[in-house]
């Protein structure tokens, strides 16, 4: 396959690059974190193809903040997540209840942070949970509803440093074997990939390469809005195998239906192995913690989890000292020690 303007490769890493802009405008500089050149080819020319079908769409009528509350409040069918995103939502409404949904940025939501802080009090972990809401919301209608265009950016704020949880090797295997025939599949790619619940249970089997062994993830589904491939090691092929055929579009079901979540069976499996304090974003953690601790760089890691910023993979240094041994030795001397009259001395 001849390779695609825009791809390139860097000397500090050892993946495909691309520097493109694309058909709606927007420039693109990012890792494919696939090392295969047709395979990294494939995947810009699947990203210039979604952006070309996206700017194909017709253009939606402005929609409100309050449609748009409506139908995610509508939607919602976990109780304790109605609960808490009902409580969220009246603090927000009067800051936004006037906006249209391409009004809403990080300048529109300063209001409402700087009463949360500074008149009622409240942490700034609080108050991401209201901006998590709101970015959630915003992101269902671009990528489900159709009703944005584009995603404003919405900073979290700083916040202490949450505890990293993850798991040891003979924990994962405990929870693979309490885990229903359904779920497992699902773990084990998450395991095998660090893939987010979204991504995982969103992926189609156009988009999977068994020959190349990469499956591409669409930029609706990523977290960052950015499509990007995964690499799949010899687990995440044998997850995709064992659910292979049992539906035309989607990789992970459950009853003939596209699985929305991993729900209660997930709780079950966690019980009977024994483990606490885990949620199914922490596969992500642990498959992060299994790389550094064989040997894979941060550099590495972070192309291929997807994180936009080294300093996100930073959480994970700490289990890779040996990185920090090199370094030290880089500026040794050569001494030997020499024992006269006993007394010893470097020389």
């Amino acid at each position: 396959m001849a390779r695609e303007r825009g791809l390139y490769q860097r000397k500090d890493s050892p993946y495909w690059w691309i520097d493109v802009v694309l058909p709606d405008g927007r420039r693109v500089c990012q890792s494919t974190r696939l090392k295969d050149r047709d395979a990294a080819t494939e995947f810009l020319i699947r990203l210039k193809a979604d952006a070309y079908d996206a700017q194909q769409k017709p253009l939606q009528p402005d929609r409100s903040w309050k449609e748009a509350v409506l139908r995610y409040v509508g939607e919602l069918d976990n109780p304790s997540r109605l609960v808490s995103s009902r409580d969220h939502l009246r603090q927000l409404d009067p800051f936004l209840c006037e906006l249209m949904l391409n009004e809403i940025s990080m300048e529109s939501l300063q209001p409402f942070i700087r009463h949360r802080k500074d008149v009622e009090g409240v942490t700034n972990a609080t108050v991401n949970r209201a901006l998590e809401i709101v970015r959630r919301i915003l992101h269902l209608a671009r990528d489900e509803w159709g009703w944005l265009e584009r995603f404003p950016r919405i900073r979290m704020l700083s916040e202490p440093r949450r505890r990293v949880r993850f798991l040891s090797r003979r924990e994962a295997d405990a929870l693979l074997e309490a885990l229903s025939a359904h779920l497992r599949p699902v773990v084990s790619f998450g395991l095998a990939t660090g893939c987010r619940m979204g991504e995982i249970l969103n992926l189609e089997w156009h988009r999977v390469d068994f020959d190349r062994r990469v499956a591409w993830l669409d930029h609706g589904t990523t977290k960052n809005g950015e499509g990007r491939g995964i690499p799949l090691n010899n687990d995440a092929i044998l997850a995709l195998r064992a659910v292979e055929g049992d539906h035309g579009r989607w990789c992970f079901t459950y009853q003939g239906k596209r699985m929305e979540r991993v729900g209660s069976g997930w709780k079950r499996a966690l019980r009977r192995a024994g483990i606490t304090a885990f949620r199914f974003h922490d596969l992500r953690h642990t498959w992060a913690s299994w790389h550094v601790t064989n040997g894979t760089s941060l550099q590495e890691l972070m192309e291929l989890g997807g994180w936009k910023s080294y300093e996100m993979v930073l959480r994970y240094a700490h289990l890779a000292p040996d990185h920090l041994s090199h370094a030290a030795a880089r500026i040794e001397r050569t001494w030997e020690i020499v024992e006269s009259n006993s007394t010893k001395t470097l020389r």
